[in-house]
């Protein structure tokens, strides 16, 4: 597979720097005027249920500015793999083994789950023929959280996963690499994902944006980037004279070789930037996560969508609005054109608004939820962490499309409140890390219809993801790889499925 550049040229759509990084939603075709981002929380009492039929995702394009130009460094780290058995170096310590003494869990009432040690690092549960999950674990956690560990475990062993438990205090992210490739190798490509509880490192991409219009400058920026986790095979280094603006060491500004995901990768993030709410939040992660697998969420099965950047000034914009959630070239099907579903924006002359969506997003009235909006690690659109932490988030799966919401480099950020809030039902909360434009149009089609599609048919998130990721983007997002897959960030547990 050739090269795929970091520096991207994004034909039309771009963030919109706004407060301290705002921006728009991802989707890259532009007609509808965008509104400001706005916190604060809307109540309101009226909920509407759109059911009208729809035709083009349309954003505008507002000007980016670019960071400064980085300063070279004396050194840079760089990669070169050529194939999976030479990609990665081999880490500084060795995983488990030397590192931090593993320690084995006990699951009552489940004789079948017996601990193995494993030649490749970690503890093996339940192992299997198929498929494997990794689990790597904040060894500064792991006290504080066993029991609710052991039953997450027990409940991906019942789903047919085996499950590989790794402590240690990965000291930086080739270490992390290194250790999910060999896992990978070592069962035989089994691995399927990885979740990484925890505060464990941080790897970053530098991508730029270009803009087809030449009255818009270039904008460039460094994302913490999780696909240095999830492409096993490929390989990411720092070109010449590339110096991480952040002064971060794993920082990488080219990214080649086979670019496809060898896996998925989930978070369980720090949380407040503290270990003891942190462990109190993953414990109410682990509880809700077996809730929903045992049946116990009362979330019906429909899709709920909130886009603030549609605003009908008149009936034919209604109109056109209403058909381009519903059907149009960008819309979720076939979750979008469901007899169920609920779209909203802003529009006096269908009776619809924002805040009866998010109104219906406390209601708890669908499983899945789409917000288009602009972001920032604060906020994604009028849904600021004060809302999430004080009104009920009823959804399973939350896709938010405003830039920056799950910056992790801010302890308390968006997505992170909206998956652990005691208020929150999330499971699975995906955003991005930096500026976002959306994952993309394949050869199979917009991002959301790929992942709606592959949901519908009994797949996992994680399987979803890798279904749109691995199929090439057409143009013009080909060139912008890069830019919509190195700042996604998968907040939960893509191990997870819709109910029926």
């Amino acid at each position: 597979m050739k090269m795929a550049s970091l520096g991207v040229t994004l034909l039309v759509g771009v963030c919109l720097v706004m407060l301290a990084t705002a921006c728009e939603q991802g989707e890259e075709e532009a007609t509808a005027t965008a509104s400001p981002m706005a916190t604060g929380s809307p109540r309101a009492t009226a909920t509407a249920t759109a059911t009208a039929t729809a035709t083009a995702t349309a954003i505008a394009s507002p000007t980016a500015s670019p960071p400064p130009t980085p300063t070279p460094p004396a050194t840079t780290p760089t990669r070169t793999p050529t194939a999976l058995a030479e990609a990665i170096p081999t880490p500084t310590r060795t995983v488990a083994a030397e590192a931090t003494p593993t320690p084995t869990p006990s699951v009552a009432g489940t004789p079948s789950l017996t601990p193995t040690a494993t030649a490749y690092g970690g503890i093996e549960l339940c192992p299997g023929d198929d498929r494997a999950v990794a689990l790597l674990v904040d060894p500064s956690l792991l006290s504080g959280i066993r029991s609710s560990l052991d039953q997450f475990e027990t409940d991906l062993c019942s789903e047919g996963y085996a499950v590989i438990e790794t402590v240690s205090d990965f000291a930086v992210p080739p270490d992390v690499r290194a250790h999910l490739a060999e896992l990978y190798m070592q069962t035989e490509e089994h691995v399927v994902g990885a979740i990484l509880i925890g505060d464990l490192p941080h790897p970053y991409q530098w991508v730029t944006l270009t803009s087809a219009n030449p009255d818009i400058p270039p904008s460039s920026e460094e994302a913490i980037s999780f696909q240095y986790y999830a492409d096993l095979d490929g390989t990411f280094e720092a070109s010449p004279g590339y110096a991480s603006p952040g002064g971060h060491p794993y920082s990488y500004d080219v990214h080649g070789g086979d670019v496809d995901w060898e896996i998925w990768i989930g978070v369980l993030p720090p949380y407040l930037g503290d270990p003891a709410s942190t462990a109190e939040a993953i414990n109410r992660y682990f509880g809700k996560n077996h809730a929903y697998r045992a049946g116990e969420y009362d979330l019906p099965r429909s899709f709920l969508q909130v886009n603030e950047h549609f605003k009908a000034e008149t009936q034919e914009d209604h109109t056109s609005f209403l058909n381009a959630l519903r059907s149009g070239q960008y819309a979720w099907t076939p979750f979008s054109d469901a007899p169920n579903t609920h779209l909203y924006f802003d529009s006096p002359f269908g009776g619809l608004s924002v805040d009866q969506g998010y109104a219906d997003l406390s209601a708890g009235v669908a499983d899945f939820t789409v917000v288009d909006a602009h972001g920032y690690w604060g906020a994604s659109g009028k849904l600021d962490i004060a809302w999430v932490d004080s009104n009920p988030v009823g959804t399973a799966f939350f896709w938010s499309n405003g830039c920056a919401v799950g910056d992790l480099d801010h302890a308390d950020n968006f997505l992170t409140s909206a998956l652990y809030s005691p208020t929150s039902m999330v499971l699975v909360a995906k955003g991005t890390t930096n500026d976002s434009g959306g994952m993309g149009t394949n050869e199979n089609g917009f991002f959301g219809h790929n992942v709606a599609t592959s949901l519908s048919l009994g797949e996992s998130f994680g399987e979803a993801m890798l279904s749109h990721v691995n199929v090439p983007l057409i143009p013009p997002w080909a060139d912008s790889r890069e830019y919509h897959y190195a700042t996604s960030v998968i907040l939960g547990d893509p191990t997870l499925r819709l109910q029926p």
